[in-house]
């Protein structure tokens, strides 16, 4: 698995916490184990940023280059978060298993007040329900009906909202936005979608986090199916989020997921992590230019993160 350093296995909040759903079906509670135990154990994984490890030879994390967990659930239904060790390896902060995490179809954790650290997560259940836990420990839902979609990310602030924005796709290969408030006390609402264009079904993996090219603008990256990548770079507009394309490079069909974070080694630049068929972690770093967005990969996990149905 994981490089492992620091203080190992941090303390996991046993203290249930009250999961209450808002929406249609305002006032319901979600009162069985399940779910306080999967609400305590994401909001240990919340409150774990402020413990990142830092040195006078790191930087401070920032909306451009984040400092997040890696996030994962295994398929036998076990939820992992892993915190960057600040020398580009990854230390397991806590686990929980629970029949919780075998109806979560997809996660992503949100900076929304942009001091580049995480604050709160969006998971897409799999009757469609999307939930918003922020560190308070209450898990919300925001909003339902969307089980059509096959992506479900953020890759930041897209449109000038501040806030964390969720980015889509349907069975259709279109591509949606959903921009994040930026208001303290509305964290957790999403504006209506907005198209961001079709034919994005060409691709069999699309993710990003923060800065790639040093504009101070949130990019993506996506992976053809003949492997390619490709970079489409922010544009700080709402209405059109991506310039055109440009090729990064081939080969990355090896792997078998493609995951942004943010900043994993501290340096200033967000990341992109990669898994190889054989399940070994690969850290491709940043470098900040939009002419060779990362640098060559190094192997940061000898082995088993294919074990993992989820990674974020």
């Amino acid at each position: 698995m994981a490089r492992i350093s620091g203080r190992g296995l941090s303390r996991l909040v046993t203290t249930a916490a009250a999961v209450t759903l808002v929406g249609t079906t305002a006032g319901t509670a979600l009162a069985d184990t399940p779910a306080q135990d999967a609400a305590a154990t994401r909001r240990a994984a919340l409150s774990s940023a402020a413990d990142a490890p830092s040195a006078a030879a790191t930087r401070q994390p920032t909306a451009d280059a984040p400092l997040f967990n890696v996030e994962g659930v295994t398929r036998s239904g076990e939820f992992r978060y892993y915190r960057p060790d600040g020398k580009g390896g990854l230390r397991l902060g806590g686990s929980s298993k629970s029949a919780w995490w075998k109806k979560t179809k997809a996660s992503t954790n949100v900076d929304h007040d942009r001091d580049g650290r995480m604050d709160g997560t969006y998971e897409l259940r799999t009757n469609g329900d999307v939930l918003y836990q922020g560190t308070a420990g209450r898990a919300s839902r925001v909003a339902s009906g969307w089980g059509g979609y096959n992506t479900f990310f953020t890759p930041g602030d897209l449109g000038g909202s501040s806030g964390s924005d969720l980015v889509v796709r349907d069975k259709k290969g279109v591509l949606w936005l959903y921009q994040g408030s930026n208001k303290s006390r509305d964290y957790a609402s999403l504006s209506p979608r907005k198209r961001i264009g079709g034919g994005w079904g060409a691709y069999t993996a699309i993710t990003g986090r923060g800065d790639l090219t040093g504009d101070h603008k949130a990019d993506i990256v996506a992976r053809d199916k003949k492997g390619a990548l490709w970079l489409y770079k922010g544009t700080g507009n709402a209405g059109k989020p991506f310039a055109d394309r440009s090729r990064i490079g081939g080969g990355w069909n090896k792997y078998t997921k493609l995951v942004s974070t943010g900043d994993v080694n501290r340096d200033g630049h967000a990341d992109l992590l990669a898994v190889d068929g054989r399940g070994a972690l690969w850290l491709y770093k940043g470098t900040g230019k939009a002419s060779r967005p990362f640098a060559s990969p190094v192997k940061i996990g000898k082995s088993g993160w294919n074990q993992f149905r989820l990674l974020y």
